[in-house]
């Protein structure tokens, strides 16, 4: 539940509030500057409202200690001067958005929501700059689903806890692992990546933890395990769901105390590693399996992080193709610099079992075979694509050639409004088709003016 701190030397404002943000905020109350400050840091706070008006410390003076403690809390100015030169200064000081009082209980729900939104949006955007930068392409897009999963991974990289990134196949779980590692206090240590399924499972232990000479049948020589050379760094364990459970248990003492013993020897190693894994199995399923030990699962499920599906966010695969095209193409030598727009709707409609991976490799192919052509349109995709059941309507050619903004705005005005259409226009049953929540649907649906055309249908009705 998201926090809203509300500042107000007037005892029947502060009850005003409780009352109104109860029910979907957790809500504290100040009734000066200096408690409010208290507040602040003894509290994680999404919003303030702040009052200008007060004793002691007012709303001017406590934007000033806000800057020069840096803190980033969005404030949303509540006075009853209604004043353009007061909105300015406070704006300049770092308010976020102004309400005048007496004000509209819907209103300043609206109000609050959007700057939440738009704070959350900032927070997930420079998640999403900071990956870009690093050049983790299969992160590229800025839906909610996953964004939301970005910005997990953001959080991840300022703590040093362990992490549980879990997913379809193909979703970049292992780039988000990287991203993790990149964007933390060891990035200047190793990144040590370990699949588990691809390691037989009597040698798991040999790989993870070494060995001495001689330890069993095959140990011609000593070896470093994986735990060792991650030592100060991070230990990837890819596909952990598939780890024998001997290992299991090995591998939990390691998590709880930082130190084990190389298969065959009596010499402790203690590591200070940083793990993080990643799996497409139901931990939990596995858990009443028998196969996956539950105190493990509780240990490294510390920061959980879900990545879509494709088909959950599916807004994000015009930029996918592009940037594809851009990648791929000059290395394939084709002609092609594009897709049309009813290439990429269908492209959007299908449901990607492999993911983002299927999608390249899908582009790639589709530029290989048609190398020749200069841009890749909807026949294209038949030869490739033999099981794309579902076409987009004939009515989006008229979108080719359009900005990528624009087409993109378009495409998600029709996936919106076909999820609707299918849901018999309930939107908590289309925001989970679209893998988003109803908020975030609504808001979309007022962006693109989908609301207004469904409050004028239900008028005519």
């Amino acid at each position: 539940m998201q926090t809203i701190l509300a500042i107000d030397d007037e005892g029947g404002i502060r009850q005003s509030y409780r009352m109104v943000f109860a029910e979907q905020y957790r809500v504290l109350l100040a009734e000066s500057g200096e408690e409010a400050l208290g507040l602040l840091d003894e509290n994680h706070v999404d919003v303030v409202l702040l009052d200008l008006m007060m004793p002691g410390m007012g709303g001017m003076g406590f934007l000033d200690e806000m800057s020069r403690r840096g803190e980033l809390t969005p404030v949303i100015v509540v006075t009853a001067l209604n004043s353009v030169s007061t909105a300015v200064e406070a704006t300049k000081r770092g308010a976020r958005d102004y309400v005048i009082k007496p004000f509209d209980v819907d209103g300043i729900m609206l109000t609050v929501e959007r700057v939440l939104s738009e704070q959350r949006e900032r927070q997930e955007l420079e998640v999403l700059r900071e990956a870009d930068r690093r050049g983790f392409e299969c992160l590229i897009g800025e839906s909610h689903a996953l964004l939301r999963a970005l910005n997990m991974a953001r959080q991840a990289m300022q703590v040093d806890s362990t992490v549980l990134i879990t997913g379809e196949s193909g979703t970049g779980k292992d780039l988000v692992a990287r991203a993790i590692h990149s964007g933390g206090k060891r990035a200047e240590k190793t990144f040590v990546p370990v699949s588990c399924c691809a390691i037989p499972a009597s040698l798991v232990e040999s790989e993870l933890f070494g060995h001495e000479k001689g330890a069993f049948t095959g140990a011609t020589d000593r070896r470093v395990g994986k735990m060792q050379i991650a030592d100060q760094g991070t230990l990837f364990l890819d596909e952990i769901g598939e780890m024998p459970l001997e290992a299991q248990a090995k591998l939990l003492r390691v998590l709880q105390d930082g130190r084990f013993y190389p298969v065959g020897s009596s010499k402790v190693i203690e590591v200070d590693i940083r793990v993080v894994c990643a799996t497409n199995r139901n931990l939990r399923q596995a858990i009443t399996e028998g196969i996956f030990r539950e105190d493990l699962f509780y240990r490294v499920n510390v920061l959980h992080i879900e990545m879509p599906a494709l088909r959950q966010r599916r807004e994000d695969v015009p930029r996918l193709v592009a940037h594809f095209v851009a990648k791929h193409a000059p290395r394939v030598n084709a002609k092609a610099k594009r897709f049309t727009f009813r290439a990429v709707a269908a492209l959007a409609s299908y449901s990607w079992p492999g993911n983002v991976r299927e999608l390249e490799n899908t582009v790639e192919r589709l530029l290989v075979c048609n190398f020749d052509e200069h841009e890749i349109d909807l026949p294209h995709l038949a030869g490739v694509l033999p099981n794309l059941r579902e076409e987009p309507p004939d009515t989006l050619a008229e979108f080719d050639g359009l900005p990528l903004q624009e087409a993109t705005s378009r495409l998600e005005r029709h996936l919106i409004k076909r999820a609707l259409e299918r849901c018999g226009d309930v939107q908590s049953r289309a925001a989970e088709m679209l893998g988003t929540t109803r908020r975030i649907l609504k808001y979309k649906m007022d962006q693109l003016g989908i609301t207004d055309e469904l409050e004028t249908r239900a008028k005519a009705q």
